[in-house]
């Protein structure tokens, strides 16, 4: 009976398993982690609804954001139309940096990023530009800059 009873049990977990592992209607196939890159809706800030032109006469008003969590940038890549200005906020609990790597347009580092410290970076120039994390020498992440 006691044998019984275990191989019951052993059916009952492997059943339990096999449920928390499925589903989720993820078909992406091959359980391969995928880069996605987020394409984001920009919010515009200016009162009338109009783009606003800054005071350089580069158009502005447009904002994105990613989060900083764990050791990755959410989402890790970006597309933005120029004139949008990002801020990266550190959700997790590790200090972070947003350091720019290469790519058009002026360099850029925010210093040490603490848990709820933000950093604000405006982007004029079309092109891709890389970033990294100074302290995390694995967490990258890239912005592109549409025209």
């Amino acid at each position: 009976m006691k044998k019984w009873s275990a191989v019951m049990c052993a059916f009952l977990a492997l059943g339990l398993v096999a449920v928390g592992c499925g589903g989720g209607g993820d078909d992406s196939g091959g359980g391969a982690a995928t880069e996605e890159t987020t394409t984001t809706e920009t919010t515009d800030t200016s009162p009338d609804g109009d783009r606003q032109e800054g005071a350089d006469g580069e158009a502005g008003g447009d904002q994105a954001e990613v989060d900083i969590v764990d050791i990755d940038y959410d989402p890790r890549e970006i597309a933005v139309p120029a004139g949008t200005t990002i801020t990266w906020t550190n959700t997790g609990d590790l200090p972070h940096t947003v350091t720019k790597e290469e790519g058009p347009g002026d360099d850029f580092d925010s210093g040490t990023l603490n848990p709820g410290d933000t950093y604000e970076q405006a982007f004029d120039t079309a092109g891709t530009i890389d970033y990294v994390c100074t302290i995390h020498a694995n967490q990258r992440g890239s912005v592109t800059v549409e025209q």
